[in-house]
């Protein structure tokens, strides 16, 4: 459930996606749930969601951590068992090299 998620320390956000099997949304200084799916965005869109109407809000904040433990991290969604199989990449989502797909591997 969103409303589970650590407020503080994100360093990845894993989630199913009926267009792209999963997306893994990772680099953002904030992350909001919104129309059932997790969002990614810095300081002005956060005060963009934050002032639209609505009464529940669920936004948690990432962390930088040093490259070897936010690959780790990032590992460990790409392999996720409880999410589908990646079927190709959104195209607001961020490659990471050597880890995920390669984009000429992967369906648009």
């Amino acid at each position: 459930m969103p409303q589970d998620a650590p407020r503080w320390g994100v360093i990845c956000v894993a989630q199913a996606s009926r267009d792209h099997g999963r997306v893994i949304w990772h680099g953002g200084d904030y992350y909001w749930w919104e129309h059932g799916e997790w969002l990614r965005s810095d300081l002005v869109g956060l005060i963009d969601y934050l002032t639209r109407p609505g009464t529940e809000k669920i936004v948690v904040i990432g962390r930088t951590v040093p490259p070897a433990h936010f690959h780790r991290i990032f590992q460990m969604a790409v392999n996720d068992p409880r999410l589908p199989p990646k079927t190709s990449r959104e195209h607001l989502e961020r490659q990471i090299v050597s880890l995920a797909p390669q984009p000429d591997e992967l369906p648009s």
